[in-house]
């Protein structure tokens, strides 16, 4: 009988995106059945994997952080191919959405990132989480200490977001929660890494939860405010109840991923998710005030936006790749963005952009180090 085969995954960072590849982990689990399969993965983001049965173990990068660079991502690979040389890999599979693998962005972070491994998708795209007894336990406790229950509306406000999608701050969102807090049936748990202290009771500090706990107390909530980041995807999760959403958007930001697109290219339903793109932060509290009053379905009904169309991830993609010469990478790019949105003219001239601004640049970039060294 042959020796298992020993694979190494390499999504190292963000934690939305490896809630994301825990799929990837199920599907290997799938394609290669009884392997040993490794997950490098950076320090902040290894607890979202704690307990997952598709994963045998970790490698934990402490120097890795979301600023890592394109060089760092490139010794991981090295030392994965150095590996393989020994005997002590069998292979490896890199899906972070960097280096080459800018070109698998289509849109959708979900899609991008299993793009990157390169095979179908058979398994339930649904994130992977598997809590401990003691994370339940504590969830429950919060839920009691809080009296969630004698509450008809629970809202989880996603309102310090780590994926550029909206630019929250606390004292926005606090401002929103205590609007909402008026209403004494309501309560809003104001959920982020940030300790919040507010004398409403119905103003909940959501700090002392982690993400995975998070995803316990959804079950006793009864609508999510979020912007696309990791509290609103590991809502997502198996561990999870899936809430009603309103999801306020940034339409003009760098990385763009909607639930409602993704949900669309995994066949998933979107009746339960309103997202809007007003360029006043604030109108989140106005819509979820409405939703409370008016009930969801006709909130959504009334303001759900169609997502704008934008390319800009192209220029920089096409930049850095030119940079790094992936000349291959920028033509697969182009193929999938063709294939996904079409002959859009917006899509042409970001990629046109992206040649024509490149020599001026690197140039410029050359400069700023030489004046940095210099300092």
């Amino acid at each position: 009988m042959s020796a298992p085969q020993k694979i190494l995954l390499i999504q190292l960072m963000s934690n939305g995106d490896c809630l994301y590849a825990t799929a990837i982990a199920r599907q290997i689990k799938t394609d290669y059945p009884g392997c040993h399969l490794t997950w490098a993965v950076a320090t902040f983001c290894k607890g979202i994997l704690d307990n997952n049965p598709y994963i045998d173990a970790t490698w934990e990068l402490e120097d890795v952080n979301k600023n890592t660079s394109t060089r760092k991502v490139r010794e991981v690979r090295a030392k994965a191919e150095q590996l393989i040389a020994k005997g002590e890999l069998d292979r490896y599979f890199f899906t972070q959405i960097i280096d080459y693998n800018l070109a698998n962005y289509d849109g959708s972070i979900r899609s991008s990132i299993f793009r990157g491994y390169g095979k179908p998708i058979t398994v339930p795209v649904t994130p992977v989480v598997r809590l401990r007894q003691a994370e339940l336990d504590k969830a429950t406790a919060f839920a009691e200490r809080h009296r969630l229950r004698d509450y008809k509306n629970v809202i989880l406000f996603e309102f310090a977001p780590q994926s550029g999608q909206l630019a929250m701050t606390p004292a926005l969102a606090i401002g929103m929660a205590k609007e909402l807090a008026t209403d004494p049936n309501t309560a809003i748990i104001l959920s982020s890494a940030i300790k919040v202290n507010e004398p409403e009771k119905n103003v909940i500090d959501g700090s002392e939860l982690t993400l995975r706990e998070t995803a316990a107390i959804t079950h006793y909530c009864t609508m999510l405010l979020g912007c696309s980041s990791g509290i609103t995807w590991i809502t997502t999760s198996d561990a999870a109840k899936l809430l009603p959403m309103i999801q306020l958007l940034n339409a003009d930001a760098y990385w763009v991923n909607p639930i409602s697109r993704d949900f669309e290219r995994f066949g998933l339903p979107a009746d339960q998710v309103l997202e809007v793109y007003d360029k006043d932060i604030t109108a989140l509290g106005r819509y979820a005030a409405e939703a409370i009053a008016n009930g969801f379905k006709g909130t959504r009904d009334k303001y759900q936006q169609p997502l704008p169309i934008q390319f800009k991830t192209t220029r920089r993609s096409i930049y850095n790749m030119l940079v790094a010469g992936h000349f291959g990478a920028i033509l697969k790019h182009i193929r999938i963005s063709i294939s996904v949105f079409g002959w859009q003219p917006l899509l042409f001239w970001e990629i046109f952009l992206g040649f024509a601004t490149a020599p001026f640049k690197l140039v410029g970039n050359i400069m700023r180090k030489r004046i940095l060294k210099k300092q």
